[in-house]
């Protein structure tokens, strides 16, 4: 009976000496695994409403730190603007009021989709009086005038001329208004040199915009070689370069 009983308690001291050894072999990994934390994580994702999983927490970030998308710009506004004059404006066109220029009118090289022709008067032989009194108010935004040439023609001073351009102005009721040089007159290029010098001086004095238009097709005070028909009209190159000119004068 006392052997078995030592047997016993040899027995439970190797077991207890055993489990002291276990212990003291796991004890560093137990602590390494306490200030470590854990080394791998999870990202899942949970079902939503329509059955269809939520985002995870890093997709949900990287979209929130994408660049918007950006706004298109805003086109060109389109600027309406009417014509008046004489020859050299209506030239061949077949209905100038209703729009419809010919090749040898500088209105045809004037329009673009930004810059749209919306009527005006002009006839052969107009001067500054007669396209006064037949013009009529336009829903437009710019006004030009491109007028003189017969004034100088039928002898017309410059202050009749003057009382003319104001009523054509009061008339259209644009807001804006652009004065165009008249063409050369190869007879006097010294009257239409000093004309176009006065109707400058009253662009400024009127706050009407002024540009020299006919530079393009002149020699001197002449017109240079191909951009006349006869001294006084200009050909359809010449009608471009007008055209071309006045439509960089318009306002913006």
């Amino acid at each position: 009976m006392r052997t078995r009983i030592k047997l016993i308690g040899v027995a439970l001291l190797a077991a207890g000496t055993a489990l002291l050894v276990v212990a003291a072999v796991m004890k560093p990994a137990m602590e390494r695994a306490t200030t470590q934390g854990p080394q791998t994580s999870f990202s899942f994702a949970l079902p939503t409403a329509s059955g269809a999983p939520s985002p995870s927490p890093s997709s949900v970030q990287a979209r929130s730190s994408a660049s918007p998308t950006p706004t298109p710009t805003a086109t060109a506004a389109t600027l309406r603007f009417a014509a008046v004059g004489d020859a050299i404006t209506e030239a061949d066109s077949s209905d100038f009021a209703g729009g419809q220029t010919g090749s040898q009118s500088w209105v045809t090289y004037a329009t673009s989709p930004n810059l749209v022709f919306s009527g005006g008067w002009a006839a052969a032989g107009a001067t500054t009086g007669k396209i006064a009194a037949n013009v009529k108010p336009l829903d437009v935004d710019a006004l030009v005038i491109v007028a003189g040439t017969n004034d100088l023609t039928q002898g017309v001073s410059f202050a009749q001329t003057t009382a003319n351009l104001d009523q054509i102005v009061a008339a259209v009721g644009a807001k804006r208004v652009v004065v165009s040089s008249i063409p050369p007159r190869d007879a006097t290029p010294r009257t239409t040199s000093a004309f176009n010098a006065s109707l400058r001086q009253l662009a400024i004095q009127r706050h009407w915009g002024f540009v020299d238009a006919a530079a393009g097709v002149r020699n001197g005070d002449v017109y240079a070689p191909g951009m006349t028909f006869d001294g006084v009209r200009p050909t359809k190159e010449a009608a471009q370069i007008i055209g071309k000119a006045i439509a960089g004068a318009m306002p913006g």
